[in-house]
């Protein structure tokens, strides 16, 4: 029986250690819109507060773009603030970090407008039609889907972290003669593929995904 509680005591231990930090009975206000690039509202994109994994507030925004809803308050440093997380939607997501250095933490975070761009489902194939061509090489250069912010007396984007420059690079090989890569891009932003067949000077060319669903396909 001793060894049972002692065994039970530890475990509610560690799961203590796990849980957030909750402020007794304080709650916040986390508010504002969601906007495209030309300021129209956006509806049912979800907004959560989180700490670490756990998710302490959720709802999502209204047909004029705005959403509000009440949240224990947390102290914890990785306490979060997330629009559109997953990217769903077909938009970009955003993630509002607090500033440490904040004295007084606000009762209302009032997060104003923010900005979510189209993305597009962008598949890049290749296609092996040659009997002289052995292998090609593909790196295509993309904006990243998502921007950081800080938030201190309203949001401060972190350039080093909105929208970064990222690329990914594939060659193909005697199993795998074609390729197939699928991205999520911002939409109406061109990307950079740059591409070289066998020993051949490299060849760039730039591409505009202009829709939902783009695809694009290089034959060699």
């Amino acid at each position: 029986m001793g060894k049972l509680f002692l065994v039970a005591s530890f475990i509610s231990l560690l799961m203590a250690d796990c849980e957030p930090n909750i402020e007794n009975d304080k709650r916040v206000i986390i508010k504002g819109e969601i906007v495209d690039p030309q300021a129209n509202p956006i509806q049912a994109i979800e907004v959560t507060t989180s700490v670490e994994e756990y998710v302490l507030g959720k709802t999502t925004s209204n047909s004029d773009g705005s959403f509000e809803m009440v949240a224990p308050e947390s102290y914890d440093e990785s306490f979060l603030i997330a629009i559109n997380v997953d990217a769903e939607n077909n938009y970009t997501s955003a993630k509002i970090f607090r500033d440490e250095d904040e004295i007084g933490r606000p009762k209302i975070y009032d997060l104003g407008a923010v900005t979510l761009r189209p993305t597009s489902n962008f598949t890049l194939t290749t296609t092996r039609n040659s009997t002289t061509s052995d292998h090609i090489n593909v790196q295509i250069n993309y904006l990243a889907t998502s921007c950081v912010y800080d938030f201190n007396n309203g949001l401060q984007e972190d350039p080093s972290q909105c929208y970064e420059q990222n690329y990914i690079s594939r060659t193909t090989n005697e199993i795998n003669s074609n390729l197939d890569l699928q991205l999520k891009v911002m939409r109406d932003i061109p990307l950079q593929i740059t591409y070289q067949i066998d020993e051949e000077p490299a060849t760039t060319i730039e591409v505009t995904p202009n829709q939902q669903n783009f695809e694009y396909e290089i034959f060699y």
